[in-house]
């Protein structure tokens, strides 16, 4: 393999680095937008944490979640959601996913397209924020039978920390790590393909 060609790794990789660095407190997801269904291109510790699923397990798979949605997403959110990606938009969300061992989760997810200097949008940035505890209690496997409160207790006991991963969801907090991110990805229009041809190859 002509060692040109693989150089072409080496910068593609500090791209997404800095992106998890300026990202590193989000559960995020990064989609190609340029790709039917956008699919993941990467995701980070934090959503791979929420969702139980592995990285390997969402690489290509589409950056709208559908693969976690289940029988009690709600579909007109689903078609909103679809709408954001083909219309290259940027929305909020509360929608119920589901995770890799199927217990029903609520997130807040934002949507947002990552545009290079030519005003072409090449990524979809896709945060996401656990706020069960702020909705009608989800009736599952294990909390089946459970008093109301009985259930209540349980998502209180970890209120604390949830109201202080919320806390940086503000509107000029968002805005400001979506700018910070646009400056990062100053990158020409066709880099994100080259990344998902180049990554998978290894040296010889």
């Amino acid at each position: 393999m002509p060692g040109g060609k693989r150089g072409l790794v080496a910068p593609q990789n500090t791209f997404l680095e800095n992106i998890v660095r300026r990202s590193s407190e989000t559960s995020f997801l990064l989609g190609n937008a340029q790709i039917v269904e956008w699919p993941v291109v990467y995701s980070n510790d934090g959503f791979c944490k929420l969702s139980g699923f592995h990285r390997a397990e969402v690489m290509q798979k589409s950056s709208t979640c559908s693969f976690m949605y289940g029988e009690l997403t709600d579909k007109k959110t689903i078609d909103k959601v679809r709408n954001t990606f083909d219309n290259y938009e940027s929305n909020c969300f509360e929608i119920l996913l589901y995770r890799k061992n199927r217990s029903p989760v609520w997130f807040y997810m934002q949507v947002a397209p990552i545009r290079n200097e030519n005003d072409k949008v090449v990524l979809f940035l896709c945060t996401f924020k656990d706020i069960t505890l702020f909705k009608q209690p989800i009736e599952d496997e294990t909390t089946k039978g459970w008093t109301k409160f009985a259930r209540l207790t349980r998502a209180l006991t970890n209120n604390r920390n949830t109201m202080q991963q919320l806390a940086p969801m503000g509107k000029h907090e968002v805005s400001h790590k979506q700018s910070r991110l646009a400056e990062v990805l100053q990158l020409n229009s066709d880099i994100l393909p080259q990344y998902k041809q180049e990554a998978p190859k290894t040296p010889p």
